[in-house]
């Protein structure tokens, strides 16, 4: 009850001002600005180690480009499964599978997962709520950073008319666009160039995606269009190239039929009665697929008025954005006249189930160019576009191609991260120019090094801890689309497994530099690894078929394939109940800490448990007061296993500070 009445609280403090002039004041530990895939995540873990955050989210809805975005079918590839993200899955799941309903009715496949935007967000204010102490001030706006000594201390935001300033130790930026890093002076990339010097270039197309639905009964009479759209002359071209009746079905070449188009975003829909026969690999159940999603053929500008792409002015200047996003939504809208009249797809129209219709980001209702007979269909529109590239900060790390560079034999890359804190396994999926020109100028890179990512197959890499903090601005981190990448690598960041993982770390790093007392530049990667990991959130490239994720040693073996201070007995085989002799503690312990003196034993006696205990007290003496939890479990006469020493080194070094 305590959480529900804190955040409850926070709310109606807010609606009674201190004084006409001064903002009223709040502390927190952590403040974490968006409440998207990236902010929900952060928000949950730092809540759940402890802390009393605050999530600020400028719209009327959670989960981001899930939700208030539209993008509701999972873009994952299967592996990325882990952690918050693998959480959040299993329970938005359950509501479905309590219905008997399928959730893998997207992407021509059966191993995907769907859901509608309303039990995606349904699903995470759930996990908020139970996480801890969560203040969640919706529809509420950043106006200011407040700066001290290179740090932020303090968020000003309004909401209702009234300001609030928010202090917090931590500030996550974890909006759809990066909005809150250019409040704080810390230096972004945005397209080519970088706010330390021109921004200019281009980012990638944004879509305004519509979510739809069959009406059995027939479309409503206000859900029907009895006139064409602005603009449809112009984009009905495409839309044909794209998806025809009669058109090809998967896999085949465009223009792809309705069915087609239909199973790409399908979503379930538990008041179909065919629901439970539908699988989105079957083709032949696709005819069944009843509600589904626009984002395919729509994205904008698209070559729209000699535009190269989305210049970064929409990034940059407010005014430009919203005229951009009604000009989307204008061609989103285009569209479903074209689904309603030339797919023959008659009895659909936008879903009026998902609850959208509130706070709208582009003030599309004040619109002159937009005939008032379609409100009715655009108020059901999601509040935002669908945004892929954001504003991007310079990290003290910053991944280009190269790290994203997968072998596909392997599945994975070549080369491991110590200090990795999420996975990712998406392709470098660009929407919009990638030549040289179009691509960041200070990081070299070129479209010839975007990996050949055939049948979107992808493949591992890591996301190290450094992409998450600035350069030199303390108090920030980042935690969404806006880590320190290049824009190719965005191409494969900026989904939503990523975004929630690395969301996910960004909350347990707030939460170590708030409860260590220093900036998150200072903590060490395994203080951030060791909860996420607790948390059974796949940091290595490796999964071993002995050792899997609820064995007592996994977390061990994790830390041994980061650090490297253990080998595999190969790819799919780690060996954790072989026994070691003193020649392998002898390697562990020198891979992990250096060279050391070792007891005067035979290299291939075996060692026992207590034995090895005895040696890291003697060893160790000074730190015993420090290391007891661990030299307390080091004892008896059963020798050491292969996970029993990857633990222990493991435990070793994040107890030696």
């Amino acid at each position: 009850m305590k959480k529900i009445i804190f955040a409850f609280l926070a709310l109606v403090l807010a609606a009674f001002p201190a004084s006409a002039d001064e903002p009223r004041v709040m502390e927190f530990d952590v403040a974490v600005i968006g409440a998207g895939c990236g902010g929900s995540a952060a928000a949950i873990q730092a809540a759940r180690l402890g802390m009393e955050v605050a999530v600020v989210e400028e719209s009327d809805w959670v989960g981001g480009q899930m939700t208030g975005g539209g993008v509701s079918t999972m873009d994952d590839v299967r592996r990325t499964r882990t952690g918050v993200y693998g959480e959040f899955l299993r329970r938005a799941s359950a509501y479905y599978e309590a219905r008997e309903t399928p959730v893998n009715t997207c992407y021509w496949g059966s191993d995907t997962f769907a859901f509608e935007p309303w039990v995606i967000q349904r699903t995470l204010l759930d996990m908020m709520r139970e996480a801890g102490e969560i203040s969640l001030f919706m529809e509420t706006r950043v106006l200011e950073a407040k700066m001290k000594d290179g740090a932020v201390r303090a968020a000003v935001v309004e909401r209702g008319g009234e300001r609030i300033e928010l202090r917090a130790k931590v500030f996550i930026d974890a909006t759809e666009a990066g909005d809150f890093i250019p409040l704080t002076g810390a230096r972004y990339r945005a397209g080519h160039g970088d706010s330390s010097g021109e921004l200019d270039g281009v980012i990638q197309d944004i879509t305004y995606v519509a979510v739809i639905r069959r009406y059995p009964e027939g479309v409503p009479e206000e859900l029907r269009f009895t006139r064409r759209p602005p603009g449809y002359e112009e984009y009905a071209p495409r839309f044909r190239e794209i998806i025809a009746l009669g058109g090809d079905s998967w896999p085949g070449e465009a223009p792809f039929n309705p069915n087609v188009f239909k199973a790409y975003r399908g979503m379930p829909d538990i008041s179909n009665p065919a629901s439970m026969l539908i699988d989105g690999g079957r083709a032949e159940t696709w005819p069944l697929i009843t509600r589904s999603a626009v984002n395919w053929a729509n994205d904008y500008p698209h070559g729209k008025d000699g535009l190269s792409g989305m210049p970064v002015r929409y990034l940059e200047d407010k005014d430009y954005r919203r005229e951009m996003e009604r000009e989307a939504m204008a061609k989103t809208l285009c569209f479903l006249f074209y689904m309603q009249n030339e797919l023959g797809m008659t009895d659909w129209s936008v879903d009026d189930r998902q609850g959208y219709g509130g706070w709208f980001g582009n003030g599309w209702r004040e619109w002159d160019e937009m005939p008032e007979a379609f409100e009715p269909i655009l108020r059901h529109f999601p509040p935002f576009p669908y945004i892929r590239e954001s504003r991007r900060v310079a990290g003290v790390e910053t991944m280009t191609v190269k790290d994203v560079l997968r072998d596909m034999k392997l599945g994975r890359t070549l080369e491991t991260k110590p200090n990795a804190i999420a996975l990712g396994e998406y392709p470098t999926d660009i929407h919009g120019l990638r030549d040289k020109e179009f691509l960041d100028r200070d990081l070299d890179e070129d479209a010839a090094m975007i990996p050949p990512d055939k049948e979107w197959k992808g493949g591992l890499f890591q996301i190290p801890m450094g992409v998450l903090i600035p350069e030199k601005v303390d108090g920030l981190l980042a935690a969404e689309k806006n880590i320190s990448v290049s824009r190719i690598v965005n191409g494969s960041t900026r989904l939503q497994p990523v975004t929630m993982l690395t969301g996910q770390a960004a909350g347990a790093l707030a939460a170590v530099a708030v409860r260590g007392e220093k900036q998150p530049r200072e903590v060490r990667a395994i203080e951030v690894q060791s909860p996420l990991l607790d948390a059974r959130d796949r940091l290595s490239l490796y999964r071993f078929d002995d050792v899997p994720q609820d064995s007592v040693w996994w977390k061990g073996v994790e830390l041994s394939m980061l650090y490297g201070y253990l080998d595999p007995a190969s790819d799919v085989i780690y060996g954790v109940d072989n026994e070691m002799h003193w020649l392998e503690v002898r390697d562990a312990m020198r891979r992990a800490f250096g060279r050391m003196e070792f007891p005067p034993r035979e290299a291939l006696d075996t060692v026992t448990a207590g034995e090895f205990g005895e040696w890291l007290a003697e060893l160790f003496k000074d730190e015993r007061e420090t290391l007891a939890p661990l030299l307390e479990k080091c004892t008896g006469d059963e020798v050491l296993t292969k996970g029993r020493l990857a633990a222990a080194v493991g435990e070793l070094m994040l107890l030696r500070k």
